[in-house]
């Protein structure tokens, strides 16, 4: 089963430069998947208009709001492989 955390990684990859010397693909350095974002990143992410984050009610900044998107279908498309076909 995949988690939240797992998620986020396989997102930021998706919009990680796989040639980038300083993550190799990864999206971030070290641990701290936030603050160790790399800048390869932000130049692939799209800009966009995010939705409002429910503490502040501020858009996330870029690229958060598609990564955080992108992180949350990964992870409920991997729930709903969970769920059994047959309810009954």
């Amino acid at each position: 089963m995949i988690n939240a955390a797992d998620a986020m990684q396989l997102a930021l990859r998706e919009f990680a430069d796989p040639a980038c010397r300083r993550c190799r693909g990864s999206g971030h350095r070290g641990d701290d998947l936030v603050a160790g974002l790399c800048r390869c990143v932000e130049k692939r992410t799209p800009a966009d208009e995010s939705p409002p984050s429910p503490a502040d009610g501020e858009p996330l900044p870029h690229p958060w709001g598609i990564i955080t998107k992108r992180a949350q279908s990964i992870h409920a498309a991997a729930l709903l492989q969970c769920v059994p076909d047959d309810w009954s």
